[in-house]
């Protein structure tokens, strides 16, 4: 497959004395790649962008039916569409950015083959979508959650920063899969089946506060929970997050990146000769 002239020349501009640094080269080189994923994944398509907002609504509906058929409460008190939406917003960034990393370095192989690129460069490049769908869910929750009678305060300046360490999280589990996926593609085919079950094991589309003591260690080991439950109480009870919680959640997302980054940068040496 022939290369754009204006991708090739930014792939150029990617040739670096480190191959693992990055540059403002590599920056230009993923807002490209961005840009070329935006327009292949919406084209031909009737209603466009638009199904970025078809897609969680789907979610939601589904959701309700689930609360409406097992008479699932809501001890909190908040009403149920922002309650939903602001736990799904977070799940879908996080599964996105996961499910994203592997295919990211596979559909880009061919860059690789011509000249080296740090394979970060790929992977932000496709983290790049489902942050900017994120931006323009939490547009959309902030309208939601005012005509409900949430309005803004100065707390909710900690959102965007909960969102990004759900990525965050999310991009270091996805370069350990991503890594492990390279030589083991079995990790890669069951992956969609661990990412639906996970959303069970989190308090999306229900209330942390009803789980079942005997079960509340899936959600006390589970940073995505916690990132969700310190979101909804930023959200709703106009109240900063427990900064303790956030520290340890950190702190976990450190130990993953600690393990999967350099694990990720010694498969990927090899990617191009791979595929």
């Amino acid at each position: 497959m022939r290369l754009p002239q204006n991708l090739l020349a930014a792939v150029k501009k990617c040739i670096l004395n480190s191959m693992f640094c990055v540059t403002p080269h590599h920056i230009a080189l993923a807002k490209i790649i961005f840009l070329r994923e935006f327009k292949t994944m919406y084209r031909r398509t009737a209603l466009g962008p638009l199904w970025a907002l078809l897609y969680p609504a789907a979610f939601l509906m589904v959701f309700i039916f689930f609360r409406l058929l097992f008479g699932l409460g809501n001890p909190e008190g908040v009403p149920m569409i922002p309650f939903l939406f602001s736990g799904l917003m977070n799940w879908l960034l996080f599964s996105s950015i996961v499910m994203s990393v592997h295919p990211a370095l596979v559909s880009n192989v061919s860059i690789l083959k011509k000249i080296p690129v740090n394979p970060l460069v790929f992977v932000g490049a496709g983290a790049m979508m489902p942050l900017t769908t994120y931006a323009v869910y939490l547009a959309l929750l902030e309208g939601i959650a005012m005509f409900y009678g949430y309005y803004p305060s100065m707390h909710h300046i900690v959102l965007p920063l909960l969102g990004l360490t759900v990525a965050a999280f999310a991009v270091g589990l996805g370069l350990l899969v991503a890594a492990l996926g390279l030589y083991r593609t079995d990790i890669i085919q069951v992956l969609p089946v661990v990412i639906q079950l996970g959303m069970f094991a989190t308090p999306i589309f229900f209330s942390a506060a009803i789980v079942p003591e005997k079960l509340r260690w899936a959600i006390t080991i589970n940073p995505i929970a916690h990132c969700v439950n310190m979101f909804r109480d930023v959200l709703f009870n106009q109240t900063w997050p427990d900064w303790s919680t956030w520290g340890v959640t950190l702190l976990v997302i450190a130990v993953v990146w600690a393990i999967a980054l350099p694990l990720f940068l010694r498969t990927t040496r090899y990617l191009a000769d791979m595929y």
